[in-house]
C-alpha cells in the first residue's frame, strides 16, 4: 500500500477484475457543451437507469454539430478504464457513438493549448440498456476526462450518455511516502518548476514520475512547486514547505 503523509491522508485503493473498485467520476463535477433536459452532472449521479424517464441522462442540444462531455475528478487519477451505460429506446439506442475520451491535467477550457491525450479512440455504437466496460488503450494520468464525440449522424442524432464511470488508481501514490517539513525551503541549482503551478498532490506526482526527483517544495501562497534533483541545504521559509521522499 502507498501512503502520502503529512496533509495527504488517502487510502488505498482495491481492485475488481482488473479495475479499481471506487467510480473516481462520481458525483464529481462536470461541463458539457450544450445540453437538453438533462445537464451533465445527469452522466456521474450513480443511477445506471437507461430510460429517459429518469431523468438521469445527459443529453446534448440537438443543434450541436461538436458535442462534448467532461468530468473534474478533483484530484489526478492514472486513468484505466471507463464504464458507459448508453440510453435505450427506439429513437435513441444509437446515440452514444464514436468518440474519444481524452484525459487532461488541467481543465481544457482555462488552458486550451495542452495537448488531448486520448486514452481510447472508440468506433461504432455502444450498446444500449447495460454498462459496457470500455479499456483505455493507452493509460494516462490526469484530472479531466473528456468525452469528444467524433461526427454526427444525419437526422437527430444528439449525444447521449445515461451514466459515465471512471476507474483508476490515484496517482498521487505512485512513491513510498513523503515527509513535510513546515516553513523549509530546499536549495538547489538543479530544479523544474511546472508552468502552470500545482498543488502539494500535484508536485507529489510530479516527483514521483522523475527518476531524479526525491525532493519538492512547495509554495502555499501560490500553488507553486519545484521539482528538485540536486538539492543541499534546507533553509528557514516562511512561503514554502519542504517534502523529502521516504525510501
Amino acid at each position: 500500500m502507498w501512503l502520502l503523509t503529512a496533509v495527504l491522508l488517502i487510502a488505498h485503493s482495491t481492485f475488481v477484475s482488473g479495475q479499481a473498485a471506487t467510480n473516481v467520476a462520481l458525483r464529481k463535477p462536470t461541463t458539457e457543451s450544450s445540453f437538453y433536459g438533462v445537464n451533465s452532472s445527469g452522466a456521474v449521479d450513480g443511477n445506471t437507469n437507461p430510460g429517459w424517464g429518469s431523468m438521469s441522462c445527459f443529453q446534448a442540444g440537438a443543434s450541436d454539430p461538436a458535442p462534448w462531455w467532461q468530468v473534474d475528478l478533483r484530484g489526478y487519477y492514472a486513468i484505466t478504464t471507463i464504464v458507459a451505460t448508453a440510453r435505450t429506446g427506439g429513437c435513441c439506442d444509437t446515440r452514444l457513438h464514436d468518440f474519444y475520451v481524452e484525459v487532461y491535467e488541467y481543465d481544457p477550457a482555462q488552458y486550451p493549448s495542452q495537448p488531448a491525450r486520448v486514452c481510447l479512440d472508440y468506433e461504432g455504437v455502444v450498446l444500449a440498456g447495460t454498462p459496457v466496460t470500455l479499456p483505455c488503450t493507452t493509460v494516462f494520468t490526469g484530472r479531466f476526462v473528456k468525452l469528444r464525440r467524433k461526427f454526427k449522424n444525419p437526422g437527430d442524432d444528439r449525444f447521449t450518455i445515461c451514466e459515465l464511470e471512471v476507474y483508476g488508481p490515484d496517482s498521487c501514490l505512485k512513491s513510498s511516502s513523503f515527509r513535510r517539513t513546515n516553513n523549509k525551503r530546499m536549495d538547489s541549482s538543479n530544479t523544474i518548476t511546472p508552468t502552470l503551478g500545482a498543488t502539494v498532490e500535484r508536485c507529489a506526482l510530479l516527483c514521483s514520475e522523475d527518476k531524479d526527483c526525491f525532493n519538492f517544495n512547495h509554495q502555499r501562497s501560490d500553488n507553486s512547486c519545484e521539482i528538485i534533483h540536486e538539492g543541499s541545504t534546507v533553509d528557514d521559509n516562511g512561503d514554502w514547505d519542504h517534502y523529502s521522499l521516504q525510501v
